[in-house]
């Protein structure tokens, strides 16, 4: 069977899987006044060393794999070119196309998606924000760095999924495809289809009161002439205090709206009010005004969770896990308690999932779990606690024509995709002014 490397896109955004690799990006950074070059002409757009060296890189980072040989990197050099040189195609291709849009939330939620994967490398959100921090960024640079990257990416794939909706195959091009290809299809994975209730961790009425009360206590403090920066670097949480809480000229609406309303009435020099946000409590203050900019600097106070929050959580899930077993509807239990908005309304559920493919946590609680109705956990991850239950299981085994034609089917037109894939990119290369200058 073979392989499309020409579906497979190199994802821009990639470049911020983990905040780290900037790091090591610097030392290439500091050479591209002298290694800088054009390697390759695409239309009227060149391709620089200097981008083709950091999308090594990052191959390089994510996939833990290491050239060892000139031979194996001249080889994964110029796939990653062909690479570059075929998304700028479908780029090309994409903006010439009028009846695909790409609406500013989709972008925004693609960001935020971006950005919590993230966010999620590290330990701590803390950690996460002082990361930033000493590469010199804020959130807000990173959305705006790569905003442009991700409205391409959308473009993109609108533009792909326009060109291969009417890819079909028939029964006999299933059939020929399985006699060709049957010893070296994947096996059906092990796989469980789950359902679960998300409880997470919510702090207490008295934490929520001492961080509000707090934060008063610091406003009055600015109130009385005490400098907000110096305030906001010894209290600010998140890493909101790094630069003294400066946040630079926003836009009202690169804020979340009960930030932006508080902000925007505000006058230069003026501080707000205690302002409650999904992050937390802010203090803001007005230092500056640029056309519908405004430049503010802010203590903000997350709202973290006891000990004794936790444990409250745990004993909800544990009562919860206990009545499911004694055969309280699991479904009617997610839709009152469970915090998952996406599952909540299914009663829970989540699909299905190769068990080799589950993060560890999961892994390690559905493990020898073969049947369905049973209830497991809780089970803590970044997202909080769950309870699961087994909806049904699947063994590992070999695909065959009788029992999984539908998935045979699927694998078919996905090869044939990638022919005509490729068939239209070679079609799009003959008319398009592309060269290449890696000798040079």
């Amino acid at each position: 069977m073979r392989t499309h490397s020409t579906i497979c896109l190199l994802t821009l955004l990639a470049a911020v899987v983990f905040v780290s690799a900037a790091r090591a990006q610097t030392a290439l950074q500091d050479q591209r006044e002298t290694v800088d070059r054009i390697i390759a002409v695409v239309g009227d757009e060149v391709i620089l060393a200097s981008e083709l060296a950091s999308q090594i890189q990052l191959y390089t980072l994510q996939s833990g794999r290491q050239p060892k040989t000139e031979r194996e990197f001249e080889k994964l050099r110029d796939d990653i070119l062909d690479e570059m040189i075929t998304d700028r195609l479908f780029l090309f291709e994409a903006k010439k196309d009028t009846s695909i849009t790409v609406r500013d939330e989709e972008v925004d939620q693609m960001l935020d998606d971006h950005v919590a994967r993230i966010a999620s490398n590290f330990p701590t959100n803390d950690a996460f924000m002082q990361a930033l921090a000493q590469e010199g960024m804020t959130i807000r640079d990173l959305r705006k760095k790569y905003r442009p990257d991700v409205r391409n990416q959308i473009l993109k794939q609108r533009f792909i999924q326009s060109k291969l909706y009417s890819v079909s195959v028939s029964r006999h091009e299933v059939e020929t495809f399985f006699n060709d290809f049957k010893d070296s299809l994947p096996a059906q994975p092990e796989g469980v289809k789950l359902a679960h209730i998300l409880l997470t961790v919510q702090p207490s009425a008295e934490i929520e009161d001492s961080v509000r009360n707090l934060a008063a206590d610091l406003r009055q403090q600015v109130l009385d002439g005490a400098d907000l920066a110096t305030l906001s670097t010894r209290y600010s949480s998140m890493g909101a205090g790094a630069n003294g809480g400066e946040l630079g000229y926003m836009a009202r609406d690169e804020v979340v709206p009960e930030f932006a309303r508080a902000a925007f009435a505000l006058n230069i020099g003026d501080v707000s009010g205690v302002i409650r946000t999904q992050f937390g409590y802010h203090v803001i203050q007005c230092e500056g005004r640029r056309d519908d900019k405004l430049k503010l600097r802010h203590i903000l106070l997350a709202v973290e969770p006891s000990a004794e929050d936790t444990a409250r959580t745990y004993v909800l899930a544990d009562s919860l896990l206990s009545a499911a077993r004694d055969g309280d509807d699991f479904g009617e239990m997610a839709k009152a308690f469970s915090r998952d908005d996406e599952t909540r309304a299914q009663g829970g559920e989540l699909g299905w999932f190769a068990t080799e493919h589950l993060p560890p946590e999961f892994s390690d609680a559905v493990r020898g779990w073969k049947t369905p109705g049973e209830y497991r956990g809780p089970v803590k991850s970044d997202f909080g606690l769950h309870i699961l239950k087994l909806l049904d299981y699947q063994e590992h085994r070999q695909y065959s024509l009788d029992t999984d034609f539908d998935k045979i089917k699927e694998l078919a037109r996905q090869d044939k995709t990638g022919r005509v894939v490729d068939d239209w990119i070679a079609k799009v290369k003959e008319h398009t002014y592309i060269q290449l200058r890696l000798d040079s």
